[in-house]
């Protein structure tokens, strides 16, 4: 092996190793800042991970995800929490 061709293994495993700290560094501190889902914890089932959010117009319960999953929060009978149900 040539030096010209240590130095250039040299210099490509260099690009590799910043490159994964990198993407270490995004996904932690992804992870840190993940806003309202970080801290949020259901009180009533202990959920944490999850955000519980409120239709302004309807007053409806919706749970939603740090990834973008929406559903209707539902009591013990099945149907939607709503304010005024």
């Amino acid at each position: 092996m040539t030096a010209s061709e240590k130095l250039t293994r040299t210099v490509l495993y260099g690009l590799w190793l910043a490159a994964a700290a990198v993407i270490l560094w995004l996904a932690w501190s992804l992870v840190r800042h993940a806003g309202p889902f970080r801290d949020a914890v259901d009180p009533e089932t202990r959920t944490a991970g999850l955000a519980v959010e409120t239709d302004a117009g309807t007053g409806c319960q919706y749970i939603v995800t740090p990834w973008g999953g929406i559903v209707a929060r539902t009591g013990p009978d099945g149907r939607q929490l709503c304010r005024g149900r």
